[in-house]
């Protein structure tokens, strides 16, 4: 009856982790699904060629998809296939990153780090009155 009841308890803290991955699954797919649909809204935005200024309308798009980026690497950034797609937002917004528009200050520190690795010459913003 013991064994039965050990089975009984594994078996349920098997399904509740498995449902936990799922849900957590679910979530940063409802995330970049979001993204996505965001950059569908605004093709302009989301296709920013490199050579173009950076402008606010820009700097709006390319915050939120770099806060997409970091909530991803957050909840799923562990998975080789979600680094995947965190990697190309940040790929996509490199020329934000390099243009010191990027506000590092409003991103967790693990994350800007997370970025300097894979954007060579990332440049925060001077933020004025900071200290």
């Amino acid at each position: 009856m013991a064994a039965v009841a050990v089975a009984t308890l594994l078996i349920g803290f098997w399904n509740s982790n498995r449902n936990a991955e799922a849900q957590l699954q679910l979530l940063a797919l409802g995330t970049i699904q979001h993204y996505l649909d965001l950059a569908v809204e605004h093709p302009d935005l989301a296709s920013h060629d490199y050579d173009q200024p950076i402008d606010a309308k820009y700097g709006w798009f390319a915050a939120h998809a770099l806060t997409t980026a970091q909530t991803l690497w957050i909840m799923v950034g562990h998975q080789v296939d979600w680094q995947r797609s965190i990697n190309a937002i940040i790929r996509q917004h490199q020329p934000y990153l390099r243009s010191g528009a990027f506000v590092c200050d409003d991103f967790a520190p693990e994350f800007v780090s997370y970025l300097k690795e894979r954007v060579a010459n990332l440049r925060c913003a001077e933020l004025k009155g900071a200290e």
